[in-house]
């Protein structure tokens, strides 16, 4: 018997909730439930009790449909406030001295900077980027010799309440949060190969509360946060331009919405069903889409210049991917390549084994919860080589 794994991705309009069984270096689905998100906005938890009772009943429906019984998760986490910064962490070193795991360790230590208890946001993730040894660049300062070691940590904060909310909810819902991951990087887990990760890859999970990103150069993180854009902003902005409700709105953009403006459609309306007006109302085909594909160019456009300012995207040479809901859009790859200047892929996650027919018909929307999977196997192999690394952030979410 393998051990037994929970992934919970609790979105903006979807909750997934996967459990898996890791055994002999093979990971397996064994159990999937998705249900409609209620109490969460732009990825954020505005009311607890709905939120928990969502995740009960995904607990629930996991025992009742595949008779698999979760007592922890690893939850993704996305919020339109995550913060990057760059820290950086020294360590003087004694003639001679030859640098190990413990030195590398106690550098990084030093670039994480001590936060006051009511300070209003708490670290989410960090990566390791760059080393200097005596003011030189490595790409590994392992073995060598120098009188000080500098290394550079690329760290993600996200506000303190909205943590706490995942973890009040996970609990209520009579489960342990045992470890929670920012949402690209369970993406970028999913979807990216080394070959991709050392060529240089920017992964873009367009979800329906927000849009996540992460770039990584030569097998390391250079960039990623969020924006507070979505699919659900493509649907207020169709909701206000024809004077649609919510529901309708999100129906036509389903049924006729585009990244790119289809020209071989442009003759063609769409009949917009109401039950308050005796008469039906038709819509331009044309017009619809011009709709999106506004919003979308302009988050694309957002996400290039921001990458761009950071000084990114000169190293990206294995291609861009797209994951999330937003992603099922005709046409977002063509889009997203002619606005970055890259390849561009729908991403589909890899490294788990079973899926159901229920993830393999559209898998880029479940890269986040896959992603959890993959990512809680590699943290769980990097805690028995070196626990304390991680062992401040798993601490504080346990309570």
């Amino acid at each position: 018997m393998g051990i037994l794994l929970g992934a919970l991705d609790i979105g903006t309009q979807t909750t997934t909730l996967l459990a898996a069984e890791y055994e002999n270096e093979r990971l397996s689905v064994v159990g999937h439930v998705s249900l409609q998100t209620s109490g969460v906005k732009k990825g954020v938890i505005r009311n607890i009790d709905e939120v928990t009772a969502c995740v009960k009943r995904a607990r629930d429906e996991m025992n009742k449909l595949h008779k698999v019984e979760l007592y922890d998760v690893v939850a993704s986490f996305s919020a339109g406030d995550i913060k990057s910064f760059v820290r950086t962490g020294k360590k003087s070193l004694l003639p001679g001295h030859i640098i190990d795991e413990t030195d590398v360790a106690e550098a990084e230590d030093n670039a994480w900077t001590a936060e006051a208890p009511d300070a209003p946001d708490t670290p989410l993730q960090r990566f390791r980027q760059k080393y200097e040894v005596n003011g030189q660049p490595v790409n590994t300062p392992l073995g060598m010799t120098g009188s000080e070691l500098v290394s550079n940590v690329l760290e993600l904060t996200a506000p303190r309440s909205a943590l706490e909310s995942v973890r009040t909810a996970v609990h209520r819902a009579g489960l342990r949060l045992s470890d929670v991951a920012f949402s690209g990087v369970a993406v970028a887990e999913a979807v990216l190969d080394r070959k991709a990760r050392d060529e240089g890859a920017v992964v873009i999970d367009f979800g329906a509360g927000t849009c996540d990103y992460i770039a990584l150069c030569n097998g390391v993180v250079a960039a990623a946060g969020t924006l507070a854009v979505g699919g659900s902003h493509l649907t207020n902005d169709l909701a206000l331009a024809f004077q649609a409700t919510q529901v309708q709105a999100e129906e036509m953009k389903l049924a006729r919405g585009a990244a790119m403006i289809q020209p071989d459609l442009a003759g063609e309306r769409y009949l917009l069903r109401t039950a308050f007006s005796t008469s039906d109302r038709s819509i331009s085909v044309h017009a619809i889409q011009t709709v999106v594909t506004e919003r979308v160019d302009e988050t694309f456009r957002l996400l290039r210049d921001l990458l761009a300012d950071r000084g990114v995207l000169p190293h990206i040479h294995g291609g861009l991917w797209l994951t999330g809901g937003t992603a099922a859009l005709p046409l977002i790859t063509e889009q997203a390549s002619a606005i970055f200047g890259l390849p561009c892929t729908l991403g589909v996650p890899m490294h788990v084994e079973g899926l159901p027919e229920s993830l393999t018909a559209e898998p880029f929307r479940y890269a986040t919860a896959l992603g959890l999977l993959s990512w809680r196997v590699r943290t769980l192999s990097q805690e028995e080589r070196s626990p304390t690394l991680l062992s401040r952030l798993r601490n504080f979410l346990k309570g």
